[in-house]
């Protein structure tokens, strides 16, 4: 265990044994950003990501007590991807992200927020560049995606990937293999 899981394992200590709402406020500030980068990957909409952060964490803060050391981040990201997979189940597509919205043709998907985007000032080109890569990830495999997105959003080794995953360490791997070489064929030449 090193210094940072020795934290961690105070911070969630002290919430749990004194209610200290600042070290709830420490850990949000950790390992918030990273999280809702996360979500917003996984759900795919603004909205249902902020939704679900909020959910995350309200289950972690009620769960504290079952965190008893390691990486708080990759136990954090295990409740994250159930509340994710909860709100797939109960939530059932009502428009498809391809569906036009006006005239204009402009899509849902296009209207999507993601804070990797670039800026308006970095030019159309740019903007169409990280649409077409949300596209190529979004359409991975389920599997490869989820993987993928553990990884680079995330920034999880490979071996909590798998072990969150319940999955052997060749396979996160090789679902990480199969999403980049899919990736780079999909995003050839942009």
């Amino acid at each position: 265990m090193d210094a940072m899981d020795d934290e961690d394992l105070a911070l969630a200590a002290d919430y749990r044994d004194n209610g200290n709402p600042e070290a709830i406020d420490r850990l949000v500030s950790k390992y918030g950003r990273s999280l809702l980068g996360y979500l917003r990957a996984a759900t795919r909409n603004a909205h249902d990501a902020e939704e679900v952060f909020q959910d995350t964490w309200l289950k972690a803060m009620r769960k504290i007590a079952f965190f008893k050391g390691g990486s708080f981040k990759a136990w954090l990201t295990t409740i994250a991807r159930n509340c994710v997979i909860d709100r797939a189940r109960r939530m059932r597509p009502t428009t498809s992200l391809d569906r036009e919205l006006d005239e204009d043709g402009t899509r849902v998907v296009d209207l999507m927020a993601d804070d990797a985007a670039p800026r308006p000032e970095a030019g159309m080109v740019a903007t169409e560049r990280a649409a077409r890569i949300r596209e190529a990830v979004a359409a991975l495999p389920e599997a490869q995606r989820e993987v993928f997105l553990l990884r680079v959003e995330q920034e999880m080794p490979f071996a909590e990937i798998a072990e969150m995953l319940g999955i052997p360490l060749n396979t996160a791997l090789g679902r990480m293999h199969y999403a980049v070489t899919r990736l780079r064929k999909e995003l050839e030449g942009i």
